[in-house]
């Protein structure tokens, strides 16, 4: 992807956040990898619903100024983490969205309760240990949490979702968020009671085998 393509994509995600209420204000961020560990990122101080390609920062690994004038998401460490540890992830989306932000904040995992979790996402979508926003410390223990699976959710924070690129990691984002949404309201209903241990493990091999293609695609 080019350096254009990249910052036009990441500014349209970002917008479609703010209009999905995964967002408000200038919460959250997204981000798209480039070639030669460059990486392109919504700016820090910036609302999500007036995002412009123009407002993208693009900055290497070390997060020294490639392109653009205003400053990388003060998140931008979770998101060079995450990039050094998967080579198959293109794109990252980190939300505030209010039903995983409520997960995350009692410290809650989300178990399998809906096929889409675990064929798109991985499994249960884990809770990261809490680390200062911003820090390393939050950025090592998000990439632990996350391991191979495609979401996870950061303790009193939010959740972070991984992908291709900008757009399906949103769509593993908006994914999160329905299955927070449910496990909340069926909590309050009853009890959930999570997938078959057989269905879990037939629909992570067609998640592992979507992961393999996906990483050879990026090769």
């Amino acid at each position: 992807m080019s350096i254009d393509a990249a910052k036009n994509q990441v500014a349209e995600v970002a917008r479609k956040m703010a209009e999905l209420d995964l967002v408000s204000g200038t919460s959250g961020n997204v981000s798209a990898r480039l070639p030669d560990g460059l990486m392109a990122i919504t700016p820090m101080g910036k609302s999500c619903e007036a995002m412009s390609a123009e407002d993208i920062v693009v900055v290497d690994g070390d997060l020294d100024p490639v392109e653009g004038e205003l400053m990388p998401s003060s998140e931008s460490l979770m998101h060079v983490a995450i990039y050094a540890a998967r080579e198959n992830v293109g794109g990252i989306v980190h939300t505030h969205a209010v039903y995983s932000s409520a997960v995350a904040a009692v410290g809650m995992t989300i178990p399998p309760i809906v096929d889409e979790m675990v064929v798109t996402l991985g499994g249960e979508v884990r809770v990261s240990e809490y680390g200062p926003p911003a820090s390393k410390a939050v950025a090592e223990r998000v990439c632990e949490t996350l391991g191979n699976r495609d979401a996870a959710l950061i303790r009193n924070h939010g959740a972070v979702a991984v992908g291709a690129d900008p757009e399906t990691a949103l769509a593993a984002s908006v994914l999160t968020e329905r299955a927070a949404q449910i496990f909340v309201l069926s909590s309050v209903i009853g009890r959930p009671t999570t997938l078959p241990d057989e269905v879990v493990a037939s629909e992570s091999a067609i998640f592992e085998m979507r992961r393999a293609a996906r990483r050879e695609k990026m090769r």
